[in-house]
């Protein structure tokens, strides 16, 4: 069987546990930026496995470390990878974990300070944000953090030309780690700095023209990856929709696993009539730059590409120059290039008071801002009453995209377009109407409005057909637990 997010989705967390009576096993999920989660199950021993080349290679973990753990340790596979290696080598463990307010940067750095921290693991962006804080204080890194000797990165494309930049900042290594949720960590850097593919404990495979094959030379799309040592989980053949580069070239270091670059997701492609561009190019020109921007984004429109940069106060940028370096950089036949004064694009104190809520997007393009007009366009239908269209829409977005909004959107044009009707078109129109109310909270268990939705078609349906007022209040309490802001205190008076 192959295995995708897609196919995820569709089958419950516990269908593909392969538990032993006997085992410890921990459950992960990775965040669903594309509506669909990802997960997996290891157990102690397999995060253990997969834990070796974090302490032989690379960065080498040993019992002289102490390891402060910046990932999300909620759900997330990193943290719990490098927490077991820590373990494993015997180091000092500090969890910190990016998802919490009780450790913002300045305080890390001072706790960092005070624990002789040698070893800092999180996303390159969670690095970048911390020399932040360091500088503002006007303070350097050798000086103030004097034991701190290496880097261990994972979770976001990191180029060349981004690690050199975080390297030379900070004046020591950076070593990166690169896998996915659903099947762990087959990617990992040597003391050469260079990513190795871990063959000994992963096949890593391509479809071409309906057949597996391995990885060639070059660029390599539809990679499917299976765990060799994960018994635990189901999961094979793995789609993981990203880009892996192999590289002819063999390692300084001995290990004779094949080089390789992880080049980002499929989706964060930005296609153009005359060309291409994946995130790892896009990282290269970036931090490349004379003067690389505090934060960056790049937006696309079919074939405009307009890069947005928000610099320090202390920084004075020639637009017509960076304008003309990234031109050349990315070979584009024009970029446009906007510059933001510090705040204008992030607000910093809500980034350095309180640690980010998610991971960072850098890429908007055509699918997203496609995704975004056709939703907005079937909200204007449905506000106009033309529900024939505004259905089409929504369906159409979600067969294309499978973007779980749609659902909620599509359940809402129903009940609008079944309020305006008769008894029995009401009646005939029900069962499509409790099918996509049901759907718009499975796919978005978090949204109030979806829940509202369903808390409305529960109350007003009579009982003998499915209404059922107990669940309808429970949903209209999930509507005020999630935030809901219309006023919905009747339905409580009612209903208790």
């Amino acid at each position: 069987m192959v295995f995708s997010k897609k196919v995820l989705g569709e089958m419950s967390q516990k269908q593909l546990l392969n538990r032993a009576i006997d085992q410890s096993v921990t459950y992960v999920e990775s965040s669903g930026t594309s509506g669909i989660r990802g997960y997996g199950w290891y157990s102690d021993f397999e995060l253990k496995e997969m834990s070796n080349h974090i302490i032989n290679k690379g960065v080498q973990l040993s019992e002289n470390d102490t390891i402060m753990i910046r990932f999300p340790y909620t759900l997330s596979l990193p943290a719990h990878l490098i927490e077991a290696s820590a373990k494993k080598s015997k180091s000092i463990i500090i969890p910190v974990s990016s998802r919490t307010e009780m450790a913002p940067y300045f305080k890390l750095l001072s706790l960092m300070k005070e624990l002789e921290v040698t070893v800092f693991a999180a996303n390159p962006r969670e690095i970048e944000l911390l020399f932040e804080a360091l500088s503002v204080q006007q303070l350097t890194p050798s000086e103030y953090l004097p034991n701190l000797r290496a880097f261990v990165t994972a979770g976001e494309v990191l180029s060349h030309k981004r690690k050199n930049y975080i390297e030379l900042e900070w004046g020591i290594e950076v070593f990166n780690l690169y896998g996915a949720t659903e099947v762990g960590n087959f990617g990992y850097t040597c003391e050469f700095g260079n990513m190795h593919m871990d063959e000994e404990n992963f096949f890593i495979e391509k479809v071409q023209q309906g057949e597996f094959s391995l990885l060639s030379t070059g660029l390599n799309k539809n990679v499917y990856i299976t765990n060799k040592k994960n018994h635990t989980s189901k999961i094979r053949n793995y789609e993981i929709e990203d880009i892996i580069e192999v590289l002819s070239e063999k390692c300084s270091c001995g290990d004779y696993n094949k080089l390789i670059r992880a080049r980002g997701r499929i989706s964060d492609v930005i296609k153009l009539s005359n060309k291409e561009i994946d995130m790892f190019e896009i990282q290269e020109a970036i931090y490349s730059l004379n003067d690389v921007p505090f934060f960056w984004e790049v937006h696309v429109e079919n074939e405009n590409v307009e890069i947005r940069m928000e610099y320090n106060i202390d920084k004075i940028i020639n637009k017509s120059e960076l304008e003309r370096e990234l031109k050349d950089k990315l070979e584009l036949l024009s970029a446009k290039v906007h510059i933001f004064k510090e705040g204008e694009l992030v607000d910093r104190g809500k980034i350095f008071k309180y640690p980010i809520s998610r991971k960072p997007t850098y890429i908007y393009n055509t699918r997203e801002k496609k995704i975004k007009s056709k939703l907005e366009y079937g909200k204007q239908k449905l506000q106009n009453k033309n529900y024939h269209r505004a259905k089409l829409c929504f369906k159409d977005i979600i067969k294309e995209y499978e973007f779980s909004e749609a659902y909620t959107w599509l359940a809402a044009t129903i009940g609008s377009e079944a309020e305006s009707k008769s008894l029995m078109e009401k009646i005939t129109l029900y069962p499509s109407l409790k099918k996509y109310t049901e759907l718009a909270v499975k796919k978005n268990p978090y949204d109030p409005f979806a829940h509202y939705l369903l808390a409305m078609l529960l109350y007003k349906t009579p009982e003998e057909i499915g209404g059922n007022r107990k669940k309808a209040l429970s949903h209209f309490r999930m509507c005020k637990y999630l935030g809901y802001k219309e006023d919905i205190s009747v339905y409580f008076e009612e209903l208790i």
